[in-house]
């Protein structure tokens, strides 16, 4: 009888079970309990499991259309990167996420480089890379492309700095509260002109005096905490790189990197309810079926509508 009913499942119902699955997380061991409570339908783990192997095998509509998601990723005027832990097996392994204005691209790698960076946006990629200040971002293979670093991130980098230096003697904390100050006022200042509170030529003007700010802070004497030097230095190396302003002349970008990590969060909790990829033929079905699912989310579009237009 369970055979029978697994060889009579429509599309619109292994779309179900799929977003179940990768939108809302829940994990695979409990969405056949789940079908078993609401429709008295017995779908073992196993079955579920197939079902999205066959859906995103290669040479399939989905494998195609995740194609053609990562086309337009390389194509797109800025994209998000961040990535996150993941196990393939025994090995260690990492998620990243490509993310643009209306899509978003997962991927499954045993190594954890700028080659995997170079690989999702492409050897021709002409847009903005925003991330944070790991350092495979820093590679001389990613040299040519334009970068927009995370002020989110630098604030952090400057608040910890000035923690730790508020506990010893002098006021050398007050740097790292200057530098986090003038970047909070770049996305208070990027928030304004997307919510039209103030104008393109009020944002042009106000993101001069924030620039001169910050070349007042960096193009100093060598500061006297070892702490507020290596700050000083990083930051300015960036500034050099024309990586710390680049949405202050298009407000199109994004001055964070928040879109990539919210795109992730899913992912830390399946991480955290699952035991990740079995094995690589897992990875890439969970990948392809993610990005197709949260790329529907992003363009408001219906995830099951999506995955049951891909299996016919």
């Amino acid at each position: 009888m369970r055979t029978l009913l697994l060889h009579r499942l429509g599309p619109v119902l292994h779309a179900t079970l799929q977003t179940l699955h990768h939108e809302l997380g829940l994990p695979v061991r409990r969405i056949g309990r789940v079908k078993d409570l609401l429709g008295g339908l017995p779908i073992t783990q196993g079955a579920i499991t197939q079902a999205a192997q066959r859906l995103a095998a290669d040479g399939s509509a989905l494998a195609a259309h995740v194609d053609a998601l990562q086309t337009q990723i390389q194509q797109a005027p800025f994209v998000h990167h961040d990535d996150t832990g993941w196990r393939i097996g025994a090995q260690n392994a990492w998620v990243g996420a490509f993310r643009s204005a209306d899509t978003v691209v997962f991927r499954a790698n045993l190594r954890h480089t700028n080659v995997e960076v170079r690989e999702g946006l492409g050897h021709n990629f002409a847009g903005v890379l925003i991330s944070d200040r790991f350092s495979s971002y820093d590679s001389r293979f990613l040299q040519d492309a334009q970068q927009q670093k995370c002020l989110a991130h630098l604030i952090r980098n400057a608040d910890e700095v000035a923690a730790v230096l508020q506990r010893q003697p002098g006021r050398g904390e007050l740097y790292g509260q200057r530098v986090a100050q003038v970047f909070r006022d770049g996305i208070r200042l990027h928030r304004e002109v997307t919510t039209g509170v103030c104008t393109r030529e009020e944002y042009a003007q106000q993101g001069e005096c924030l620039t001169l700010r910050l070349d007042a802070l960096l193009n100093r004497a060598p500061l006297k905490s070892k702490a507020n030097e290596r700050l000083r230095l990083g930051l300015l190396k960036q500034s050099v790189l024309d990586q710390l302003w680049r949405f202050l002349k298009d407000p199109d970008i994004p001055p964070t990197n928040n879109a990539a990590e919210r795109s992730l969060r899913t992912v830390v909790m399946a991480r955290k309810v699952s035991q990740c990829s079995k094995n690589a033929v897992g990875a890439q079905t969970y990948m392809r079926i993610k990005s197709t699912v949260e790329t529907a989310r992003l363009r408001g579009q219906d995830p099951v509508a999506v995955l049951t237009s891909l299996m016919r």
